[in-house]
């Protein structure tokens, strides 16, 4: 009987073994309304030729700008300051806007929050600064 009763308990400590819980490593993906647009770098560049009085956000710390530079005729406002809506609330919202930050998740949220605050026109570099850099288009320091 003893056999039988150590089995059983194998048995049960074996199924009762739990696997560790899944867990996401990238946050979810924000989801863009339909009226905001993401342009490649290439897209992005003939877009600004083309709206020369357009807003152009930059949503990167202050020592990623220091870094890597920006799109000329950008205006940095750091995604991480509290103040950052707040400041973005006073601008023109008639004008149209690309955003951009270094891989696009900081612009696409802030994207959603300007779409909200009612921006006419509102566009996303697609893949960020990242891309623009591969791609050779220029910055300045």
């Amino acid at each position: 009987m003893r056999p039988l009763l150590l089995l059983l308990c194998l048995g049960l400590t074996a199924c009762d073994a739990a696997s560790p819980p899944k867990v996401d490593i990238e946050p979810p993906a924000t989801v863009l309304p339909a009226s905001v647009k993401e342009l490649s770098p290439a897209e992005a560049a003939q877009w600004l030729t083309s709206h020369s009085d357009a807003l152009i956000l930059d949503m990167r710390m202050p020592e990623e700008l220091t870094r890597e530079g920006r799109i000329e005729g950008s205006k940095n406002y750091d995604f991480l300051q509290s103040k950052t809506l707040e400041q973005l609330g006073t601008l023109d919202r008639q004008k149209p806007a690309l955003i951009y930050c270094a891989l696009g998740g900081r612009a696409a949220k802030v994207s959603v929050q300007m779409h909200e605050m009612g921006f006419a026109e509102i566009i996303v570099l697609q893949g960020g600064m990242n891309a623009w850099l591969k791609e050779g288009r220029p910055v300045i320091k």
